[in-house]
């Protein structure tokens, strides 16, 4: 069950990230204010409603700080993002945030206290549903964070897994989508380029500092909706509608990676949707696990 809660801190932190930014002062008190907010919401849940202990879920909320300190949001929407000046030698940190997150879930798995009692835990037991009442009190919580995780925490991660050599303003290739245009206090450089999972354009701001938040353009929802189908049909034993998927997905792309005679285009779609179908089956993978008790 603090797997799921782990993952519904991390999900709703990367949500309000995603659409309010960080890039200048006030976006951070409001997207710092809201996380806040938020977590605290989360953390009387688990703790009135689900019977969790204080000390444990705390230990979720200070791992979830520590992933919001060391990664960097990726935009689905709004103005171009710019620099991200929060612990900026942090956010240089490759993808040792991701792998520590997943040891964490599977640690917080293995531990799995029981719910003791709560308002959640009375609800799910006297639930007229026989959906909600055959399905374990801690799939539905790890199915809650699951699904967060997959909408923007799993395109930080693959932003992450991405080398650096693919990186869209280190492509040899990468052309300007406009002039350069005077900044208020510098020059700014913007360029076209893949979303981080192979699934979208993305507007990147090249900028003396490396750390920048990515705006997804077009299509920026196909890789959520993606995921969550494939963590759906896999639990629901789709199987069939899962290779669909994917095959689709390939066959839509393969033209364009076809005119590409550099391979980035290739490493980048391959590489993104690798990591992105392998975090939907994990989450799929977690649910049933917890569902069989």
């Amino acid at each position: 069950m603090l797997a799921g809660v782990l993952l519904t801190l991390v999900g709703l932190a990367d949500v309000v990230r995603a659409r309010t930014g960080t890039d200048a002062a006030p976006r951070r008190v409001l997207t710092t204010t809201v996380i806040v907010l938020l977590w605290v919401a989360v953390t009387a849940v688990a703790v009135l409603g689900l019977g969790l202990g204080v000390w444990s879920v705390l230990v979720t909320v200070v791992l979830a700080t520590l992933w919001v300190a060391t990664t960097i949001p990726v935009r689905s929407g709004g103005a171009p993002g710019g620099r991200d000046r929060a612990f900026p030698w942090l956010r240089r940190s490759g993808s040792w945030p991701a792998v520590l997150l997943a040891v964490a879930v599977a640690v917080l798995l293995l531990w799995a206290p029981a719910a003791a009692s709560g308002f959640v835990v009375d609800w799910h037991r006297d639930a007229g549903q026989a959906f909600v009442g055959a399905v374990p009190l801690a799939a539905l919580v790890a199915g809650i964070g699951s699904a967060l995780f997959l909408v923007d925490s799993a395109n930080v991660v693959v932003a992450q897994a991405l080398p650096p050599g693919l990186s869209p303003d280190a492509r040899p290739g990468a052309v300007a989508a406009e002039p350069t245009r005077r900044k208020r206090f510098g020059w700014r450089r913007t360029t076209r380029a893949r979303g981080v999972d192979g699934n979208a354009d993305a507007e990147t701001d090249t900028d003396t500092d490396t750390d920048r938040t990515v705006t997804l353009k077009g299509g920026r929802m196909i890789g959520p909706i993606e995921r969550l189908l494939l963590a759906g049909f896999s639990l629901a034993g789709a199987f069939p509608v899962v290779a669909a998927l994917i095959a689709a997905k390939g066959i839509v792309r393969f033209p364009e990676i076809r005119r590409e005679t550099t391979g980035y285009q290739a490493e980048y779609f391959l590489i993104g949707s690798l990591v992105s179908w392998a975090m939907a089956f994990a989450a799929a993978g977690m649910c049933w696990l917890l569902a069989l008790g």
